[in-house]
């Protein structure tokens, strides 16, 4: 009931369901338009290679693994830190279940919520790309929806570790703090080449955000490394949460 009267989700979910297919063909019509150059050119130079279909794709993956994760990061943050700021924790005691318990509850709807609504998006995208261009789903572009799909439910559900900052803090500032600190670390450490290694950038490096020379970097031992630290993360935050108030 609290999920469903939250106005961060009702507001985070336009924004990771739209954005992705709306920006694709933005992006794509923009880079394919004659006479662009420029420091615009030289942004959308990625979208300029391969079909449109291909194009649209990678610019839907690229935006997805982005919103997907700050947005999951903000929901969960509202979800946890609010009992704090909202000074309702207390209430949870008298609750025949415990914290760790109610923890988990709210971490798995976050995460079915994440995974509604990626999927939500990809689907809207795939529909109008058939849409737009019939027939331009090859035995490729499918390997490559499927490589968004799997990149950005990862990105949404790494966005869940923030609980943990919530919990600890006791409050939703220092997670969205930390959203959007963890955010700008990231990118500056994908720059100067260890961004495989990044738990927060490899899904998203591995659906094409750097490039393909950069996602042929990303193997399987560092996409377990982003799955391990979701679990890491989730674990860390259940253990917080069930913290005595008074510790």
């Amino acid at each position: 009931m609290k999920f469903r009267r939250s106005m961060v989700a009702r507001l985070a979910m336009p924004l990771v369901v739209i954005a992705p297919p709306a920006f694709s063909f933005g992006a794509v019509w923009v880079a394919r338009t004659e006479g662009l150059d420029g420091p615009t050119a030289e942004r959308f130079a990625l979208y300029r290679e391969g079909t449109l279909t291909e194009a649209r794709m990678l610019a839907a993956g690229q935006i997805l693994c982005v919103v997907a994760l700050i947005a999951a990061g903000f929901v969960v943050s509202w979800l946890f830190g609010r009992e704090y700021s909202d000074h309702t924790v207390g209430s949870l005691y008298a609750l025949p279940v415990t914290l760790r318990s109610v923890a988990m509850a709210k971490i798995t709807i976050a995460a079915g919520w994440v995974v509604a609504c990626v999927t939500t998006a990809i689907g809207l995208t795939v529909a109008a790309c058939a849409f737009s261009v019939p027939g331009g789903f090859t035995s490729d572009v499918w390997r490559q929806v499927l490589t968004v799909a799997v990149a950005a439910n990862l990105m949404g559900l790494l966005g869940l570790t923030f609980a943990y900052v919530a919990a600890s803090t006791r409050g939703y500032l220092g997670a969205v703090g930390s959203i959007i600190g963890v955010t700008a670390v990231s990118q500056i450490l994908a720059s100067i080449g260890v961004g495989r290694w990044v738990p927060y950038v490899a899904p998203a490096m591995w659906a094409g955000a750097g490039g393909a020379e950069a996602a042929h970097e990303i193997l399987g031992i560092h996409l377990l490394w982003s799955v391990a630290f979701v679990v890491l993360g989730v674990f860390a935050a259940l253990g917080a949460f069930n913290r005595p108030l008074d510790s």
